[in-house]
């Protein structure tokens, strides 16, 4: 056993306007289509979280994380089209502290096929809030890069006496791939008790780019159904909660392998107390969730052909699982000028991940056998007033995170290949598989309240993150490695240390009657930062030489042995520093016209050696003119407009992107109280463009035999102009 202490080691868009504020307050779903400010009990957290209601939004997208880019900061890496992964300020993927009800979820599919956010579909989703520069202790453990949580929609209680229905219907369709979302929640409720029944279901075929033709494999199918009972009595209230969820042949063009299905359940009890005579407040949590994932490289499209067996397709199929427990005990006890919360939480997941050959019943390789990454942590915070005007928020976390892999096998390999990886799975096999990581937080957040208008915020943390699972456990050069999709095998390093950030943010609030501007500066240096380094000696470079030559035919990495096709990369302890800026502004120019943004920017690169760090948004703005009628409709006008990224990785061999713009136009209409439409044109102009955090294409023709519009290698386009209609009832 080997163990490592390191103690070292907008505002929302338009929704601050003074004509929103008029429409929300008449009419309860006419609401625009931008994120909202969370409303919380002190200046800290109102300066510090941005909260995106994606049922109240003008364009409801079928990938929650889309929603993420209207946040300053924030956006998306998208390997397919229910794929998207969190970025936060240039980290992404584990660096995130992403939670679906303020617990972290496991993906079961070891590329991230499965990301949090996609557990949860929007028709059912409340709201997402991402907590603006540094993340206090309490909000969770491993939150070197950021925190979000997504909240899932419950129906309310009825007044006292009163026995009820309850019920939300959302449903929308769109032109660009045809593709059709229904969903809605069906109850009932009294004053203590109240129970619903969820269903929702996405549907899409092939995406079409700006120049009108198909990017293949991105069709798609999801479905999930479940339910939520919750009992309201003196001292607080307690959940129950189910989900089953089932995701079809979906297409990641930027994976080596395309989604069958994934198939899980999940369950969850919470109860929430009342505050009692003593002032405490009681906040528990827990659920189990057990997720299947086949995914295969030949149902959806053409497998790779072997060059060098005479043109033999390489298919493969893999079958994947993850289970994984989460928990989480808090209490917030008053004292003078504010409170303490103390708290534990946990996170146990198990995964396991094994690759076949349909041709071959011989071949196997045991990729992830029997993993455990168990989390463990503690956490103190207070939050109170130093003055009338300064609040201070800071904490101290504990995590001890355990980890081990059983060992591994593999068969069905002839030859020289057969020796180099089973010399990989011996070497694997005789490690120091068992690991465990001790992890210090620490955060300090200011908020000084100048007057009505304006509120200063600082922030300084010293953040850590141990490694996942694929840094340390992927033992044969291959690419599952948590959706990186930069077209590089990896393998991974057992004796891997922890990521330890220190990061400082400084931010302004101001706002008046008709102007609001939120900017923030942030620094993050990290320490034991991890990154694929070039392997180009040893059992796993001369594997990969040989499945390159396998692949390429004519001894190609024989030839060019330093070629990026044919160099694995290992998971390794480098240093980095990021840093940047962003905002949200708007203004009411009139009672009835308002223009509202966002602008982000963020440099990430490496201090060890001269080089960047791989896949960074670039520089990118978003603004949008809205234009407010007789409190039941709006229309506004968006630009989406991006930087140019030039400060690529060499050692990942990432491709540069051109910068370029989008206009969309988006209304609403309000039916009544109750019922809303939406209807509008993204990308208006049909521009073609490369979205720097796209993967790489992987697919020359699909399953059919059509060939891609997009050439192998590069960088996948986005969505080419795309009518849509959408409605949003509740009753």
């Amino acid at each position: 056993m080997h163990t490592h202490f390191h103690p070292s080691s907008a505002i929302s868009r338009s929704s601050l306007t003074l004509a929103s504020l008029i429409i929300f307050s008449s009419i309860a779903i006419a609401e625009d289509s931008t994120p909202i400010i969370n409303v919380e009990d002190t200046a800290i957290e109102r300066a510090n979280t941005v909260t995106v209601k994606p049922l109240e939004q003008d364009y409801i997208p079928a990938d929650a994380a889309d929603t993420l880019k209207s946040v300053p900061g924030a956006n998306v890496n998208k390997n397919g089209p229910l794929t998207g992964i969190a970025q936060y300020r240039g980290m992404f993927g584990s660096r995130i502290n992403t939670q679906l009800d303020g617990l972290n979820v496991a993906p079961a599919g070891p590329n991230w096929m499965d990301p949090p956010l996609s557990h949860l579909p929007t028709s059912q989703m409340e709201s997402i809030t991402v907590i603006r520069g540094i993340s206090p202790v309490s909000a969770g453990a491993e939150s070197i890069g950021g925190s979000i949580n997504a909240k899932t929609a419950k129906q309310p209680y009825s007044e006292v006496g009163e026995a009820r229905p309850h019920g939300s219907f959302t449903s929308g369709y769109e032109s660009n791939n045809n593709a059709y979302s229904v969903g809605g929640q069906l109850g009932g409720s009294s004053a203590s008790d109240r129970l619903q029944l969820n269903g929702n279901l996405d549907k899409g075929q092939a995406m079409q780019a700006g120049n009108g033709l198909d990017i293949l494999p991105t069709q798609y199918q999801r479905r999930t159904f479940g339910a939520d009972y919750g009992h309201r009595f003196s001292a607080g209230e307690f959940s129950l909660g189910y989900n089953n969820e089932r995701v079809d042949n979906s297409g990641s063009p930027a994976l080596p392998m395309d989604i069958i299905y994934v198939k899980g359940n999940a369950f969850s009890a919470a109860f929430n107390s009342d505050r009692a005579s003593n002032g405490i407040q009681w906040f528990a949590d827990a659920h189990y969730m057990d997720t299947d994932h086949n995914m295969d490289n030949y149902s959806l499209r053409t497998p790779p052909a072997m060059l060098g067996m005479g043109g033999r397709l390489m298919q493969r199929f893999a079958l994947t699982n993850a289970k994984d427990i989460g928990y989480k005990l808090h209490a917030i006890i008053p004292v003078n000028s504010g409170s303490i919360t103390v708290g534990t939480d946990g996170w146990l997941a198990k995964h396991q991940a094994d690759v076949f050959d349909p041709t071959n019943a011989a071949f196997s390789l045991q990729n992830y056998n029997n993993v455990k990454r168990n989390r463990f942590s503690l956490f103190t915070e207070w939050k109170g007033s130093l003055s009338d005007s300064l609040e201070i928020q800071t904490g101290v976390r504990y995590s001890r995170v355990n980890m081990s892999s059983g060992t591994v096998s593999t068969s069905g390999f002839a030859g020289m290949m057969a020796t180099a990886i089973n010399t990989l799975a011996t070497n694997f096999n005789a490690s120091q598989r068992s690991q465990n990581d001790n992890l210090i937080d620490i955060s300090l957040l200011l908020t000084q309240t100048v007057n009505d208008n304006l509120k200063v915020t600082f922030g300084a943390a010293r953040k850590q993150r141990a490694p996942s699972y694929q840094e340390r456990y992927l033992w044969s050069p291959l690419e599952s490695t948590a959706g990186l999709a930069d077209k590089r095998t990896y393998v991974g390093d057992v004796n891997l240390n922890p990521e330890t950030s220190y990061n400082v943010d400084l931010g302004l609030e101001w706002k008046s009657d008709a102007i609001y501007f939120t900017p923030r500066l942030f620094f993050k240096r990290v320490n034991n930062y991890i990154q694929g380094t070039a392997s180009t000696t040893g059992p796993a470079y001369n594997f990969r030489v040989m499945q390159g030559n396998m692949l390429k035919g004519a001894g190609f990495c024989t030839a060019n042995p330093l070629d990026p096709f044919c160099v694995p990369l290992q998971f390794s302890n480098v240093d980095a520093d990021m840093y940047g800026a962003d905002a949200g502004f708007g203004a009411n120019i009139t009672d009835h016209i308002s223009v509202d943004g966002t602008i982000s920017y963020v440099r990430g690169k490496r201090r060890d050696i001269t080089d960047n760090l791989y896949r960074i948004a670039p520089l990118n703005s978003t603004i949008g003119l809205s234009y407010y009628g007789d409190a039941d409709w709006s229309v506004t006008a968006e630009g989406n407009f991006f930087g140019k990224q030039d400060k690529v990785s060499s050692t990942n061999a990432e491709s540069k992107t051109a910068g370029y713009s989008l206009f969309n136009l988006h209304g609403r209409y309000a039916l009544s109280r109750n019922m809303a439409i939406s209807a509008g044109v993204n990308n208006v102009l049909d521009r073609f463009y490369q979205d720097h955090l796209s993967g790489y294409n992987r697919i020359t023709t699909d399953a059919a035999g059509r060939a891609s519009a997009v050439a192998t290698g590069t960088r996948l386009p986005g969505e080419g102009r795309n009518f849509f209609v959408q409605a949003h009832a509740t009753f």
